[in-house]
């Protein structure tokens, strides 16, 4: 029973952090990531975090409670800022995640990283980023010039985590009736601007060979996430797509009706078995 107890508190126990690190220090504010170590000096598997926000809002915080569950599992996880609308209009915020994932790469032995292996996961716009650091990190008309890199083309992630983030900008920009707020992602309409919305769109970079794939969808998800799961199939890749019950992209996580709390369908539990399986079974643990 005293043994119990030990294991109990050694897993609760607080991972170490490191708050603000700048991982490109031309962007100010939007270049921070924190850092959440787990035990160990062993090369540990990562997850990048790309948080969501309609591209305009959110920050690394929005993973605070992530990050330290997947410390305590084993993971490195490292929560960013991006550049946000207007200043991160596309390929901006893109250019600024892939330099993040540079940015690990090249501090692995600084933060006991294995290199070749590190997952990028993202909710909601963060999602849709993320689909794209996975399939299009490396494409030759979407340069990232990242220092981390030395200015080379940065290779994509070992792992991908896609929560209820559109995967076909073309068609969400025919879905969605705030087409502002699409618009404001590419500077302009679909018809002023069709190939931006093709190079912004995950659908148009699949192709054989992407990395594997955990694809979150909830009850008002759309976009084309179906079409993009059966895409990476049909592609030959590893693609799985889980829907999450009773979730309308943001959820009540509360018990008490009279006070709501908003929560995201990728953090529930049964969501949380899925990922932490999805992520033992492609980058593993600690080695």
């Amino acid at each position: 029973m005293r043994l119990l107890g030990l294991l109990v508190v050694a897993g609760c126990t607080a991972p170490a952090v490191e708050t603000d690190v700048v991982y490109d220090e031309r962007l100010g504010n939007s270049g921070l990531m924190d850092v959440y170590l787990p035990d160990g000096d062993a090369p540990h598997p990562a997850v990048l975090f790309i948080h969501g926000g309609t591209w305009r809002f959110g920050s690394k915080e929005h993973f605070q409670s992530a990050g330290p569950r997947l410390a305590r599992s084993g993971f490195v996880a490292a929560t960013i800022n991006y550049r946000l609308l207007p200043d991160g209009v596309f390929p901006n915020n893109l250019e600024d995640c892939i330099c993040a994932l540079a940015y690990l790469r090249a501090h692995a032995a600084e933060y006991s990283i294995d290199p070749d292996r590190i997952a990028v996961m993202g909710y909601s716009a963060g999602a849709h980023l993320a689909s794209l650091v996975a399939l299009a990190s490396d494409n030759p008309e979407l340069p990232a010039h990242c220092e981390a890199a030395g200015g080379q083309p940065v290779a994509p992630p070992a792992a991908a985590i896609s929560a209820s983030g559109p995967q076909d900008m073309r068609l969400w920009w025919h879905e969605n009736k705030d087409k502002e707020t699409v618009e404001g992602i590419f500077g302009g309409s679909l018809d002023e601007m069709p190939h931006a919305y093709e190079l912004g769109s995950p659908r148009y970079h699949v192709k054989a060979g992407a990395p594997p794939f955990l694809i979150l969808q909830d009850a008002v998800d759309f976009g084309g996430i179906d079409d993009f799961r059966d895409a990476l199939v049909a592609a030959g890749n590893d693609a799985h797509l889980m829907q999450i019950e009773g979730s309308l992209h943001v959820l009540e996580q509360n018990d008490d009706a009279g006070f709501y709390e908003g929560g995201v369908s990728s953090e529930t539990p049964v969501a949380w078995i899925a990922i932490e399986d999805f992520l033992f079974r492609t980058i593993g643990g600690a080695r």
